[in-house]
């Protein structure tokens, strides 16, 4: 199996954290963000989380956040993915 040259994981990675930096200042998924936060900061102003019910609430939120980031990814990456291949398919203007 031929791995990737360490240039193009770099450039891969970068991609992946600025896309994730946009995606938690869209303002759509924006709410599911706040709702999280402000549900982890109830859980954590009491010392005993294992009995709140604001640790279930956390829990949901945080998974309604990270669902919505995993989706916003896959959505971007095949976007992305998608932009590559034409490049790769068009003929270059350089080539003529």
């Amino acid at each position: 199996m031929v791995g990737f040259p360490a240039w193009f994981v770099e450039t891969i990675q970068g991609r992946l954290v600025e896309v994730s930096a946009l995606i938690e200042h869209q303002s759509e998924p924006r709410q599911a963000f706040e709702e999280e936060h402000k549900a982890f900061q109830a859980l954590f102003a009491s010392m005993d989380i294992a009995r709140k019910p604001e640790f279930e609430d956390w829990e949901d939120k945080l998974s309604i956040k990270q669902s919505l980031l995993y989706e916003r990814l896959y959505l971007q990456g095949l976007k992305d993915g998608m932009q590559l291949a034409d490049a790769f398919a068009s003929p270059s203007v350089l080539s003529e």
